[in-house]
């Protein structure tokens, strides 16, 4: 039987693997993302699988509301929440001003906690689920010029362990995964300012650079049977640079 998944931020990069695995195993994707259109890769997919795109700041609780309420009444309860969505800003700690640091916890962590809060009401009622949150490596290692988006990923890090104790006496499994750096618009643009490419490579034990669809395999794990006695746990797919 197939089920609902919702993805925040599919719209590109990593959220379009995200997107296109699960609606290539079966399932029927609902993609919230702040973009008011999908691009054609994404639109092809969802089309082709029942899916849906409703363009939504996930920062606006609700703006959230109503997405999440046209979901469940025209696809169903939603069985899998993938929190996709984050922003990455590359500076100096004391050239940081106040409006990106705060940007950086506002969409990396309020706006799971704002979609989350949602998602699990339902799960809730219905005593079942599945959470997958999407941190990073640079909220486990230090990484020079990622003091506010390390800062924001440790959060959600945190944020999966409580939410793991708080919901499992529902059978909620909410679990996080942490990449490293990906083959993506957003990967490629902040590679270039940290280090260059080929360091980044040799600090991988695998000697490569990881791609959306090697977190996008983990993440559809995390949420599947397979991974049921799976909670409160975050990830490493760095290709070695993290093993912690």
């Amino acid at each position: 039987m197939a089920r609902i998944v919702v993805i925040t931020g599919g719209n590109r990069g990593l959220g379009q693997a995200l997107v296109t695995k699960f609606s290539l195993q079966g399932d029927h994707v609902a993609v919230l993302d702040i973009a008011p259109t999908p691009d054609d890769e994404t639109q092809q997919m969802l089309e082709g699988h029942q899916g849906q795109y409703l363009p939504c700041d996930v920062r606006d609780r609700l703006a959230v509301e109503v997405a999440i309420q046209h979901i469940t009444e025209t696809m169903g309860p939603i069985d899998v929440l993938v929190n996709n969505v984050g922003a990455l800003h590359v500076a100096e700690f004391m050239q940081m001003t106040d409006d990106e640091w705060q940007r950086m916890f506002d969409v990396n962590v309020k706006g799971l906690f704002t979609v989350t809060q949602r998602v699990a009401r339902d799960m809730i009622a219905r005593e079942q689920g599945t959470i997958v949150n999407i941190a990073s490596m640079s909220g486990k290692m230090a990484i020079p010029g990622q003091s506010a988006y390390g800062a924001a990923k440790a959060a959600v890090i945190h944020l999966t362990k409580v939410l793991a104790l708080e919901l499992g006496v529902y059978h909620i499994r909410v679990n996080s995964v942490c990449p490293g750096i990906l083959f993506t618009d957003v990967g490629h643009r902040n590679m270039v300012q940290l280090s260059a490419r080929k360091d980044w490579k040799e600090r991988s034990a695998l000697k490569r650079l990881g791609t959306p669809d090697d977190v996008a395999e983990v993440v559809a794990f995390l949420a599947s049977p397979a991974a049921g006695y799976m909670t409160g746990q975050a990830i490493n797919v760095t290709g070695g640079m993290v093993m912690d």
